[in-house]
């Protein structure tokens, strides 16, 4: 064989790699809030507090990080266990519980929450400071984590609302089965 055609074969090898790998990729994003109800259900005025309230009547209290994941198999909800070490380092683990609920025990939250993993951060005075994804792109791991900004709006003073972050674009699977 040809060095010429050894080239050849390698560069259309290389772009169909490439290609297919692009293909995987934009079929593994989804957009966290399609439908927009999130945003939607955001706008009511105690929509914080519903949230607060209806985690506290699951044993949740303030200071708490809150993984939502389901019961069925998301791979999805796999690739934010990085993120998840890296938030309750970043909160000191000391000052703030991780908590686990799946999105099938809490139904109320299902209604709200369009996909999963999500993420919930109530403050030590019972205040909602996040909901919504970790982090962003392609599996969740090559694109943007979100986890810094997460602890800024955790520790942000004074208080002034909860960020319900709807926009997003990752590998999210739905809440709803």
């Amino acid at each position: 064989m040809s060095t010429r055609l050894s080239w050849v074969l390698l560069i259309v090898w290389a772009v169909t790699l490439l290609a297919a790998m692009l293909a995987y990729g934009q079929r593994q994003l989804s957009v966290f809030d399609p439908e927009g109800s999130l945003l939607y259900a955001s706008t009511y005025p105690d929509f914080d507090h519903r949230v607060v309230s209806l985690l506290r009547n699951h044993g949740i209290t303030g200071a708490s990080i809150v993984h939502v994941g389901t019961q069925s198999q998301c791979y999805c909800e796999w690739l934010t266990t990085a993120h998840q070490t890296q938030l309750s380092n970043r909160l000191d683990s000391a000052q703030y519980r991780i908590a686990q609920v799946t999105i099938e025990t809490l139904p109320a939250l299902q209604q709200l929450l369009p996909s999963i993993p999500a993420l919930i951060v109530i403050d030590d005075n019972n205040q909602l400071r996040y909901l919504g994804p970790y982090s962003t792109g392609y599996g969740c791991f090559t694109g943007k984590t979100l986890v810094e900004e997460i602890a800024a709006y955790t520790t942000q003073r004074p208080y002034t609302g909860a960020v319900i972050n709807t926009d997003a674009e990752g590998c999210f699977c739905p809440s709803s089965t």
